[in-house]
Parts: structure tokens; C-alpha cells; sequence
């Protein structure tokens, strides 16, 4: 083989390699649910696109943070979410205690009334009914 013939061969496999990494990153961008950006068979995907991007970059943040870091394109917005999500879950736990705590409550409550009912007992005064 010839000189050129080599570097042919060479350009060619560097183009294939360039062309399967960027449909593995394709696969993955599509899988977030982002519209793919144009590009040139034999060329990597156009990350400053993504970057400009605002859907695409909130997509690709929310949806898959690792490929996020790799384009670098994190935001820190997936941590945030996340944090909210455990917050949240917190609230609803206080929230279930409270609505516990209340609960027993009003079923002393209740039983007081039913035992001052049945023992002819007035719950304002405390004395017995009809004396």
C-alpha cells in the first residue's frame, strides 16, 4: 500500500470510530427525550448546541445527570431535586405523626365524653346530672 492509501485507511477508521461514539451518545440523548442536533456523518455530536439549548440542557440534566457531567452540562439541578424529594417525604412523616397524635387524642376525648354520658356526669361542671 501506498502512503495515501494508508492515510486513507487511517482517516476512515478515525471517522468510523467518531461515528459509532456518536451514535452510542445519540442512543443516550434520545433516551433523555432531547431533540438531536444536525450533524455530519463521521463527526461528533455539537455540544455547545446543547449547551444553547435550554430544553434540551434541562432534559438532559433532570433526566440523566451522569450524561450530563460528561457534556458538561450539570447544573446541580437533579441534587436540588433530589434534596426536595427527601424534604418533602419528611413533611408527609411529620405530617402522618401529627395526624397520629391528634387522632389519639380525639379518641380520648371521645371516650371521655361517652364515660361522663354514661355515668350522668356534665363534662362543663363536672357534677352529676339531676342533683
Amino acid at each position: 500500500m501506498t502512503d495515501l492509501d494508508t492515510q486513507i485507511a487511517k482517516a476512515h477508521e478515525a471517522a468510523e470510530a467518531t461515528e459509532q461514539q456518536a451514535r452510542q451518545l445519540e442512543a443516550r440523548l434520545l433516551k433523555s427525550g432531547v431533540q438531536l442536533p444536525a450533524r455530519r456523518y463521521g463527526t461528533s455530536v455539537n455540544v455547545e448546541t446543547l449547551q444553547q439549548n435550554l430544553t434540551a440542557r434541562s432534559l438532559i440534566c433532570k433526566r440523566d445527570p451522569e450524561l450530563a457531567s460528561f457534556l458538561g452540562l450539570q447544573d446541580g439541578s437533579y441534587r436540588r431535586e433530589a434534596e426536595e424529594r427527601d424534604a418533602a417525604i419528611l413533611r408527609a412523616q411529620a405530617l402522618q405523626m401529627q395526624t397520629d397524635r391528634l387522632r389519639q387524642q380525639n379518641y380520648q376525648a371521645q371516650l371521655r365524653r361517652e364515660r361522663a354520658a354514661r355515668d350522668g356526669v356534665s363534662l362543663v361542671t363536672g357534677r352529676r346530672l339531676g342533683t
